[in-house]
């Protein structure tokens, strides 16, 4: 599985300087947003674009070491970093065989460190004492920063996971009240409605509307205009939404909601949290064609800035062929700031067919 964050720091945060080891291995979790374990996280320094970390489980086979390196090779990073979370015996084969592909891709790599119950070794190799990991300035800023890193990666799904009883089993009673599916026309206008109240900081909707959203979203014309109603200039707010609809949806129903909520979190960098909602998204719908893309989409290595759908809700509305009753609304709406505006490209349709729904064996971050 993999984790990625491309693109630097959060929003609103300041770079996270390294300047030796001991920075970097305080670094790690705040870019990636937990504490690793049993891990090899590459760090890409020098893109255009900023800084990357990749997270991979640390049994590294030799297809996800060139995997790593042509990510990195692809974003022009000049040089990377390796940090190996294990014990040397397994640490080091990994280490070896993701500097040989790096190497091999012409990328160096400044520095390899080992982190261990508690200690880490400047040299991944060194089977010395090591350092006691204690706090650095580098967390004191990221701390200060707002940057969160919880304690493992099972953290982080927990703040996704579908909330259990009674909110569970009112989810799935509403849902069944509700029965196979609802008009597209009343989908569309729910999804217009929400957008409109989101905007307006409006409270968040109570689990009897989710359960008629999620219904909704069954529609795949629905569920299109629910993700071209995704602003990439206000992404906390949606990705905050589509959490908030997730964890409230019904598990049967999971896969749009997961999709949304992914698309979200891949435009944040947040690829750790995007795969753990792709997870949940493929387990609902293992054929569910949006997920596969994102996932795709993961694997490729692809920068948030490349991945956003590129249509206005009008747009969309003209590339289904609309009838005047589904467009109710549309000519009140302002368009996405032009920034914000793609054309029409490979992330619509497509290119999840043709991956066959392969598993991501990294996380980017």
């Amino acid at each position: 599985m993999n984790d990625s964050r491309l693109g630097g720091p959060r929003r609103g945060s300041s770079p996270l300087v390294i300047r030796d080891a001991a920075d970097l291995v305080s670094a790690v979790p705040y870019m990636l947003g937990f504490h690793p374990s049993d891990s090899l996280v590459a760090i890409g320094c020098g893109g255009p674009r900023g800084s990357c970390a990749l997270r991979y489980d640390l049994s590294l086979p030799p297809p996800a070491a060139l995997h790593l390196a042509e990510v990195l090779a692809f974003h022009d990073f000049k040089t990377a970093m390796l940090v190996g979370y294990g014990p040397r015996e397994q640490v080091a084969p990994s280490v070896e065989l993701a500097v040989r592909a790096l190497r091999g891709a012409g990328i160096p790599v400044h520095e390899t460190v080992r982190v261990h119950e508690g200690r880490f070794w400047p040299d991944s190799f060194d089977e010395g004492e090591g350092s006691p990991l204690t706090a650095t300035p580098l967390a004191a800023q990221a701390v200060l920063d707002g940057l969160v890193a919880l304690p493992g990666r099972e953290c982080l799904a927990a703040t996704i996971a579908p909330l259990p009883d009674p909110v569970r089993a009112l989810a799935l009673r509403e849902t069944a009240g509700i029965g196979g599916e609802v008009a597209v026309a009343e989908g569309l206008a729910l999804v217009r409605t929400l957008a409109a109240e989101l905007e307006r900081g409006d409270p968040p909707p109570s689990v009897p509307r989710i359960a008629r959203l999620t219904v909704a979203l069954g529609a795949i014309r629905v569920r299109d205009e629910a993700w071209v109603r995704i602003d990439p200039g206000a992404i906390p707010e949606h990705l905050e939404f589509w959490r908030h609809v997730l964890r409230r949806t019904a598990p049967p129903l999971l896969a749009a909601p997961a999709s949304l909520f992914a698309y979200c979190a891949l435009l944040s960098g947040e690829g750790g949290l995007a795969n753990l909602a792709l997870d949940l998204a493929l387990e609902a719908d293992p054929a569910y064609s949006m997920a596969l893309l994102l996932r795709q989409a993961i694997v490729s290595g692809m920068h948030p800035s490349s991945i956003t759908i590129g249509l206005t809700p009008r747009e969309l509305a003209d590339s289904y062929r609309d009838p005047p009753e589904l467009r109710a609304g549309l000519s009140e709406e302002h368009p996405p700031p032009a920034a914000a505006r793609r054309r029409p490209g490979s992330t619509r349709t497509g290119q999840a067919e043709e991956t066959g729904g392969r598993e991501a064996n990294t996380d980017f971050a």
